[in-house]
């Protein structure tokens, strides 16, 4: 009887002493397209770079006419979705959440309704063919800094 005893309170500490280290939980929504985990981060879906239109007396570049309400500012990205703040280094992410006193003061001092008044403003003081020719060029140059090479020198840096 004794043997049972022992033998059962060793394996009970066994299991007791050694916790699982290799057990996740993986709960996640998803909103649309978006989907937020509990441990990652939330996933846009950006399948081609935004086009965007610079804001002179704001400071920053505004997205026009894609899913994303996105900020280019100070070579981050800030992306407004559903009343939140997301940042990213690129546009297609990571994106990690933000709050919005977090937001650079040139951009928190505006509201989204007053940005998108100003982009419009902006976009509509020129005729397609200058919005055309200036993405092209900003998106030969975003490929080249992505791909690592110098664009003048056509060698790799």
């Amino acid at each position: 009887m004794k043997k049972t005893i022992w033998l059962a309170a060793g394996i009970a500490g066994m299991f007791l002493g050694n916790p699982l280290t290799d057990a996740h939980a993986d709960v996640g929504i998803r909103l649309g397209d978006v989907r937020i985990g509990v441990r990652d981060r939330p996933d846009f879906v950006i399948d081609r770079r935004p086009n965007f239109v610079y804001l002179q007396d704001q400071g920053f570049s505004v997205s026009m006419g894609g899913p994303y309400d996105i900020i280019y500012y100070g070579d981050l990205y800030y992306l407004y979705r559903d009343g939140r703040w997301y940042r990213a280094s690129h546009y297609r992410g990571p994106w990690d959440p933000i709050r919005e006193y977090n937001l650079p003061r040139q951009i928190r001092r505006h509201h989204w309704d007053d940005i998108r008044r100003y982009r419009d403003i902006e976009y509509r003081r020129h005729d397609s063919r200058y919005w055309e020719e200036r993405d092209r060029h900003e998106r030969d140059r975003d490929w080249d800094r992505h791909e690592g090479r110098d664009r003048h020198e056509g060698r790799d840096r």
